[in-house]
């Protein structure tokens, strides 16, 4: 473990280069000062860096720093993972702020370095000016010339808000969106519209320096605990992959993205007013004025962008669920209630929707078709080709 005191004015990091062999102290302290420097600016007046280590950690490297703000002392935990091979071209680099498999191998593989930044346990004041101030001398220190963002939730309004430290940014179920000229895409899904504090939407298009997509049938917690219908757990993976592509082509060469696929206010209806199937086991939409995506008979959502499996679903998805015990944690989950298999299922079982064979007729006609829709989205540029395939793949193992 290398322990480096911050000192200004030194080398910067050659992250992209390959070293000797036998110079590995000596890469792992000109990174280590070069990241020392940029912490010890992002703090401002009310902060001193105390510690900066860096130690090996597989193919990557850990990085921990402990800084001292108003008093109190926090721990800032990262890992920075470098491309296979370097990039022929400007350095760029994707920060996120929790651990993910989502992007990171894909942002690898395009030649970006990835760091894995926890500013959690900085005060809320503090993470967008740190974040900003860390960023903005991380790209004198390594020389990077392109950083890319990407987080969800509270940490996807921290970037927002740093924003001008940023080229791009990927978002996901974030409360406000970057100023320009940071070029963003927002995204999220359908358990926006349903939790306690629904999303509210907007009254008009994206910003020029933005794009907007709203997941169908998507929701973010796939968490099992204490729900009672079985778990929406449809992966918003492909869909960011796809988008982190578009953004990373658009921040770094000016091709435009996709247009966006999102509801406008216009496009929603009041939840009580829409009209569920009698789904045996559906349960009850929360309580509440709230304004939400019209759905179609079987329940699914019509707006934003449909992956292959809404396209040609197989079930109802949502984005609510119902807790089995109500003193028990709160069920964040939606809702994935499987179509019947066959007519005589959905007579068994009293079921308004259309059983699979009813609707689809044969495997080979279901995977054909998805094939199509799979394909037509990797055009549009929504969805990479290994996840057109993978969807293929599933769609051969479909139920019926």
């Amino acid at each position: 473990m290398n322990r480096i005191s911050a000192r200004r004015g030194e080398a910067s990091s050659p992250i992209f280069a390959r070293s000797p062999a036998g110079s590995k102290r000596t890469r792992a302290r000109i990174k280590g000062a070069a990241l020392v420097g940029s912490l010890a600016f992002a703090c401002g007046a009310n902060a001193e860096l105390l510690k900066f280590e860096t130690r090996p950690d597989g193919p990557n490297e850990a990085v921990v720093a402990t800084v001292k703000l108003d008093g109190a002392s926090y721990e800032i935990a990262g890992t920075l993972a470098k491309p296979a091979r370097p990039p022929s071209g400007a350095r760029s680099i994707l920060i996120e702020t929790q651990p993910s498999d989502d992007v990171k191998p894909q942002a690898l593989e395009r030649g970006l370095a990835v760091l894995t930044l926890d500013v959690g346990k900085l005060p809320d004041k503090a993470r967008e000016p740190a974040l900003r101030d860390v960023l903005g001398h991380l790209r004198g220190a390594l020389k990077i010339k392109r950083v890319l963002g990407r987080a969800q939730g509270s940490d996807a309004d921290t970037m927002s808000a740093a924003s001008s430290a940023f080229d791009g940014l990927l978002l996901y179920d974030a409360s406000r969106e970057p100023a320009a000229p940071t070029r963003f895409i927002a995204t999220w899904g359908a358990d926006a519209y349903w939790r306690e504090k629904p999303r509210i939407e907007f009254a008009s298009a994206a910003p020029p320096n933005g794009r907007r997509f709203y997941l169908a049938g998507i929701a973010s917690s796939t968490a099992t605990a204490n729900c009672v219908a079985p778990v929406n757990a449809r992966p918003s993976a492909p869909a960011l992959r796809a988008l982190f592509a578009a953004l990373d082509e658009w921040t770094a060469k000016g091709a435009a993205p996709p247009a966006s696929r999102a509801p406008l206010d216009g496009d929603l209806a009041p939840s009580q007013d829409l009209k569920w199937p009698k789904i045996p086991a559906l349960p009850a939409p929360p309580e509440g004025a709230r304004r939400v995506p019209r759905i179609d008979a079987d329940g699914n959502e019509v707006a934003g962008l449909r992956l292959p499996d809404n396209a040609l679903p197989v079930a109802t998805f949502t984005g609510f669920n119902a807790q089995k015990d109500k003193k028990g944690p709160l069920c964040t989950a939606g809702a994935a209630l499987p179509f019947p298999a066959t007519k005589s299922d959905r007579e068994k079982n009293p079921d308004p929707r259309p059983a699979l064979v009813e609707r689809y007729g044969s495997r080979a006609y279901f995977v054909a078709t998805m094939r199509v829709i799979a394909d037509k989205l990797v055009k549009e540029r929504l969805l990479l080709p290994q996840d057109a395939d993978a969807y293929v793949a599933a769609a051969r193992s479909a139920p019926f």
